[in-house]
């Protein structure tokens, strides 16, 4: 069974408190703080400073401040980011919604939210029961939590899209929000089901992330 001293060898410096493992204590999670204020401070209050070009929707990932970046998947965001400064981040997640690139460190007034929660079928692989209706109840909150993000901040941005697999929570929690387009159009690549970068193996594949820059070059020209 997957354990807490499991879950800080992947992430050193993880909140332990914040370790879910399974869908039950990612929802009970959503009622108790630091993350019931987190989702309120995105839903109520967080604001995006200027304009963009680009609002870019990303997948969470295992690994752990994202920046400095830990993980395959953050360190080439964070590459495009630095050729396409007209981009803004915001990464998806169970269970803290939406995660703005300003945060990115997992600070926050005083808080440490670095989280572990693997919230995928195969944590069955792992010793944890996997429910399909505690999940559905977990991505209609968050999903109400990025509708409210996205409406406050919807004219700061031209064009949206949104990195996210067709099956994927990611697209669960963004069901609300208004997105040109999403990459990729098709079903992603099947990849070995990890718990140490099963999302980074993914969203790394070659073909998708040629598709994501593509998009992102026609939009800039």
């Amino acid at each position: 069974m997957l354990t807490l001293e499991d879950a800080l060898r992947l992430n050193p410096d993880l909140n332990p408190n914040l370790f879910m493992p399974s869908p039950e204590d990612v929802l009970r999670s959503l009622d108790e703080p630091p993350v019931s204020e987190w989702l309120h401070f995105i839903a109520a209050e967080h604001t995006v400073e200027r304009y963009f070009t680009v609002l870019l929707f990303v997948p969470c990932a295992e690994k752990k401040p994202y920046e400095p970046p830990r993980s395959a998947l953050f360190r080439k965001l964070l590459s495009l980011e630095r050729r396409f400064q007209s981009i803004y981040m915001c990464a998806v997640s169970e269970p803290l919604s939406l995660e703005p690139r300003e945060f990115w460190n997992f600070r926050w007034r005083g808080h440490n939210m670095i989280y572990d929660a693997p919230f995928f079928p195969w944590i069955e692989k792992y010793g944890y029961r996997w429910d399909e209706n505690i999940a559905e109840k977990v991505w209609s909150r968050l999903a109400s939590v990025a509708h409210s993000w996205f409406k406050r901040n919807r004219e700061r941005f031209e064009n949206v899209i949104a990195f996210a697999c067709p099956d994927s929570g990611y697209r669960k929690i963004l069901r609300h929000v208004s997105v040109d387009i999403f990459v990729p159009s098709e079903e992603c690549p099947s990849e070995e089901e990890t718990y140490e970068e099963n999302v980074s193996r993914i969203y790394t594949n070659e073909r998708l992330w040629k598709a994501l820059e593509d998009v992102i070059m026609n939009l800039e020209r």
